[in-house]
């Protein structure tokens, strides 16, 4: 799938991204922006899994859009260059690491709104993460069944 250029997105993505600072500032979330261009390259560039993420569900996802900005926040603390190739280049540990902590950002934030049926979605997903990830370090796999369990007592909401 080809993405649209960075100049057709980029008001639209600098747009939600402000609205996404402005909710983590009212949660007291502690985190680094990105620019509109960090996350677009972050998103349309090459991935280590072969997965591929749609770019304009994303921006239109305010929990995806938590998420990514999360895991971009948390690769810039960790002072890693954030471009079409970061996910190539980045130790996975880093990314993992970043990958976790958003995702339980995105869980907690899906929580606070009762969206349980996001949380049971996401959920679905970070499962297949936990059981069948094979780049996911062996350090990092506990940490990811600790989400799965913590999070997964609220499948029955």
């Amino acid at each position: 799938m080809k993405h649209p250029p960075f100049n057709q997105v980029s008001e639209s993505i600098e747009y939600r991204l402000a609205q996404v600072f402005e909710v983590l500032r009212e949660l007291e979330v502690e985190h680094n922006k990105c620019t509109a261009k960090q996350l677009y390259d972050y998103l349309t560039g090459e991935t280590f899994s072969g997965e591929k993420t749609i770019l304009r569900e994303v921006i239109g996802n305010e929990y995806l859009l938590i998420h990514e900005a999360m895991e971009l926040s948390e690769l810039i603390k960790q002072g890693v260059q954030i471009d079409i190739r970061t996910l190539m280049e980045a130790p996975k540990e880093k990314i993992y690491e970043a990958h976790l902590n958003a995702m339980s950002l995105e869980l907690e934030y899906a929580l606070l709104l009762e969206d349980y049926y996001w949380l049971k979605h996401r959920l679905g997903h970070h499962e297949k993460v936990v059981k069948e990830d094979s780049w996911l370090p062996g350090s990092y796999k506990e940490k990811a069944r600790e989400i799965l369990n913590h999070y997964g007592q609220y499948m029955d909401q």
